[in-house]
């Protein structure tokens, strides 16, 4: 189950969207430095100013609670409410810092904020939006990590119905 968040200052409507005159490119975010290096990458090498629309996604973790510790039962409700109003606040915060990036060459951006598996989401949203092109970074995980944790970006190559690029930081590589 997922939940979203539009941040509604940052929307730019199209009424109707054509490979003549807008292209849709869903650019995922988190905290990391590859999510930095593949915006500014897409801004330097790849985004039309003016023409191409950007969605930024930004999917936060849901907080789940066992809620019981010992052998008594422990209400968590308002430490979940809190927890998840700071994971809320911070998505926020990190799509519109992003946009501001994007705003500055002049090119449109919506941002999206939502909850759930991030590999989910990514594709979920693409495809609802009808996306051109996803263009995401990638955190670079070894073999052991990613066949533990998996890779978001591999789970979109294969999941995507529309092209994507995995843009690499090329120090880190």
């Amino acid at each position: 189950m997922s939940s979203e968040t539009a941040i509604h200052d940052q929307v730019v409507h199209q009424d109707e969207h054509t490979p003549e005159t807008n292209r849709i490119v869903v650019i995922p975010i988190d905290e990391s430095s590859s999510s930095k290096y593949a915006v500014s990458w897409s801004i330097d090498n790849f985004l039309r100013p003016k023409s191409d629309i950007v969605v930024l996604a930004h999917v936060r973790p849901m907080y789940v609670s066992s809620g019981a510790f010992g052998t008594g039962y422990v209400d968590m409700g308002e430490y979940a409410t809190t927890i998840e109003d700071q994971y809320r606040d911070g998505s926020h915060r990190l799509l519109m810092e992003y946009a501001h990036m994007l705003r500055k060459k002049n090119i449109p951006c919506k941002a999206i904020a939502m909850r759930g598996d991030a590999r989910d989401e990514i594709v979920r949203k693409s495809v609802e939006l009808k996306a051109d092109l996803v263009i995401m970074g990638s955190r670079g995980l070894g073999t052991l990590k990613r066949a533990l944790l998996g890779s978001v970006s591999d789970y979109c190559a294969h999941h995507l119905p529309m092209p994507l690029i995995i843009v690499k930081e090329k120090d880190r590589h």
